[in-house]
């Protein structure tokens, strides 16, 4: 039975093994038996929508030295991108330990980019305040995240919108 996705539209066989949408990993809701009314009339199907691209963005590491790194990359509707002291080691200014295992996780949705602290040990700043445990917190243009010491930080990172394929 065919079912529509609720987050891109597009209309696709479901499949309760696996109830994502196709296009954009969008959990789909299993399909409802409608009883068709003496009134309704066959309709003609309509074309399906367009599948508008992903926003996709980078998110780099400043190197000691001010060169930017590209770290991940995070997109509309896909998986969040987890960071911690294993993927961002070799960007500390120093002491890379103080980078929690699990440090900050970052998503996209409705076109902006999202970070997220549940409770590292040394903490995560935007702007010279700490987001430990205030839940997604919007990652304005252009601001750097910074992770452990607002003032002397162990990491700097930075999202930009990605451009090309």
């Amino acid at each position: 039975m065919r079912v529509k996705c609720p987050q891109c539209g597009m209309e696709q066989d479901y499949d309760p093994a696996d109830p994502y949408c196709r296009y954009c990993k969008s959990s789909l809701s299993p399909p409802q038996q409608a009883t068709p009314s003496p009134q309704q009339q066959p309709s003609t199907p309509a074309a399906p929508p367009q599948a508008t691209p992903a926003t996709k963005f980078v998110i780099y590491a400043f190197a000691k030295d001010g060169s930017k790194n590209p770290v991940a990359e995070v997109v509309e509707n896909g998986p969040e991108v987890v960071l911690g002291r294993n993927d961002l080691q070799k960007f500390a200014w120093r002491d890379p330990d103080t980078i929690s295992r699990i440090h900050v996780k970052f998503k996209v949705a409705g076109g902006k980019v999202y970070v997220r602290d549940d409770g590292s040990t040394n903490g995560t700043y935007i702007d010279g305040a700490d987001i430990r445990g205030k839940g997604d917190v919007e990652v304005p243009p252009g601001k750097e995240v910074v992770l452990v010491n607002p003032v002397s930080p162990v990491v700097k990172l930075v999202v930009e919108p990605k451009t090309g394929p």
